[in-house]
């Protein structure tokens, strides 16, 4: 009777066990978006246009992907964790806390923004030597504008849109003056918002990544891209005529107002 008992209580510890193993699975959470920002261990992601704080330690796991498949790559260090990234990170949820297990990323994703943080570095740095850097956004003014179309749900650049990009890139490289190359990627209202939002920012990382790679486009001369999924934008210079007209990625040669009327 004692052993069958005690059978009984290990029995029942062992359910509890497996209880309590489910409830702090049922605390993990999964994210997707991209990072705005990383102070030290605080990495914040901005998923659907609300900012999420997430905690890194030591035991978190880096790694890039690659290929169609998402298959994982090499390990890398907290330091590739930039902002205009793109990633997923599954976490554990303490109250609100989340402190990431694993995040991952496409490794052409860090690609793009490697090049675009190294553009950023170098404007900062050369913004003293050259007199026509164009330091102030609000004092830009639009000289060329090429739209590059998409079929629905996807973000793959086709032949006439990368004829375009080369064109806008063209007229870009041949102004006298500074210029920025200002790109916007936007989607049609089918289907839900959120996703809407992901495609408009897939398409934009597309365009930027085609400018730097194929075009010959400086990142210096790359404003950070912006996607602003279906929402409707206030006083835009372009809007979309149609559905198809709205899954697009609009790119916009900008100067300075003073070069302007020179």
């Amino acid at each position: 009777m004692k052993f069958s008992g005690r059978k009984t209580a290990l029995a029942t510890m062992a359910a509890l066990m497996v209880a309590t193993s489910s409830l702090a699975l049922a605390a993990d959470a999964a994210i997707k978006g991209m990072i705005v920002s990383r102070q030290g261990s605080t990495l914040v992601v901005r998923v659907d246009g609300t900012d999420t704080t997430v905690m890194l330690t030591d035991s978190t796991k880096i790694r890039g992907t690659s290929g169609a498949m998402g298959i994982r790559g090499e390990t890398h260090p907290p330091s590739d964790l930039m902002r205009g990234l793109a990633v997923q990170v599954n976490a554990s949820q303490d109250g609100d806390t989340l402190t990431a297990n694993e995040i991952t990323f496409k490794n052409s994703d860090l690609k793009v923004a490697q090049q675009i943080a190294a553009g950023i570095a170098s404007t900062e740095t050369q913004v003293d030597i050259n007199s026509q850097r164009i330091d102030d956004v609000g004092q830009l003014v639009p000289a060329g504008r090429a739209k590059v179309l998409f079929a629905v749900g996807s973000s793959t650049i086709n032949a006439q849109g990368k004829k375009d990009l080369q064109a806008i890139a063209t007229q870009a490289k041949a102004l006298t003056t500074a210029y920025r190359l200002a790109v916007v990627g936007r989607a049609d209202k089918t289907g839900n918002a959120a996703a809407n939002q992901r495609l408009s920012q897939a398409r934009a990382a597309a365009v930027t990544a085609y400018l730097l790679e194929s075009a010959a486009i400086l990142p210096s001369n790359l404003l950070p891209a912006a996607a602003v999924g279906s929402s409707t934008i206030f006083d835009d210079p372009a809007p979309p005529t149609s559905a198809a007209d709205a899954r697009r990625v609009t790119v916009t040669i900008a100067i300075s107002k003073s070069a302007r009327t020179q």
